[in-house]
């Protein structure tokens, strides 16, 4: 059958980097010839993490990369599925994965770099500008930390959960960007694209997952930095691929980045 005839008996589920199918028990990633190779290496970042049972099958079909997974039965992150359940099986499943070492050490000139991008794109907003200005300062209170496997995009979409009771009740899924990184960058990406779901008590969740964590101040601290620079990034993904929501993206996120950064909610 070809990859097409494949594809049509399956249900479609959208997708970025790839297109995603399913079948019952299944799920189907098809990346495009240009980008093939990333079906590799999130099977590689897959069994990294511990999840290699979930890789069926990795290989090339008409000049694409596909990659068979098995289907994880949960839903999206969602503030109807919290529970404090839930948010212990985050903080399980983050520790378990920060444990793995990366090589290499979080570099200050790549920090500066991105600040500096960030700077161009926002840089007729002044609250924005200030900030970036202000994250400047706080650069060496992450450059030189030993970096940890870190899954770099968990944001709700990322995060599958299940029942309670039913097994293992969390899973990430779209591990092409997985890498050695800061695991509070990791957090960061957590709290503004998935806890920041639950309203005004996303900074509680967080600050109830970070307190579980090995030298969790330090990890706090540094939360200080990413979590404003991770809204910043939201504000630069807007202004530079979906530029229709980007006068909505800085009213919801800008004022969340500054208060976050001038007024960051009590670890204890």
């Amino acid at each position: 059958m070809s990859l097409a005839g494949l594809l049509a008996t399956l249900e479609p589920l959208g997708g970025f980097e790839a297109r995603v199918y399913a079948e019952k028990d299944r799920v189907y990633k098809v990346y495009a010839p240009k980008e093939r190779h990333l079906a590799w290496l999130e099977a590689q970042n897959l069994a990294r993490a511990g999840h290699g049972a979930m890789v069926l099958k990795v290989e090339e079909v008409e000049g694409h990369g596909l990659l068979v997974l098995r289907r994880f039965p949960g839903q999206p992150f969602s503030r109807e599925a919290f529970t404090p359940t839930l948010l212990g099986a985050l903080s399980a499943y983050f520790q378990a994965l920060h444990r793995l070492p990366e090589p290499g050490k979080v570099e200050e000139e790549a920090l500066l770099a991105r600040l500096e991008g960030f700077l161009e794109v926002l840089h007729d907003l002044p609250e924005a500008r200030g900030l970036l200005e202000a994250l400047k300062k706080e650069v060496k209170r992450v450059a030189g930390l030993e970096r940890a496997f870190c899954h770099r995009d968990p944001w709700a979409g990322n995060v599958l959960v299940r029942a309670e009771g039913a097994g293992e009740p969390v899973f990430l899924v779209d591990w092409a960007r997985a890498g050695g990184d800061d695991p509070a960058r990791d957090l960061a990406i957590l709290k503004t694209g998935s806890l920041d779901l639950l309203g005004e008590a996303s900074g509680e969740a967080l600050a109830r997952l970070v307190r579980s964590y090995p030298r969790s101040a330090e990890v706090w601290a540094r939360l200080r930095f990413w979590v404003p620079l991770t809204y910043l990034h939201d504000l630069v993904w807007f202004r530079t691929k979906a530029r229709e929501g980007f006068a909505q993206a800085v009213a919801e996120k800008l004022p969340l980045a500054l208060r976050f950064f001038r007024d960051p909610p009590a670890l204890w």
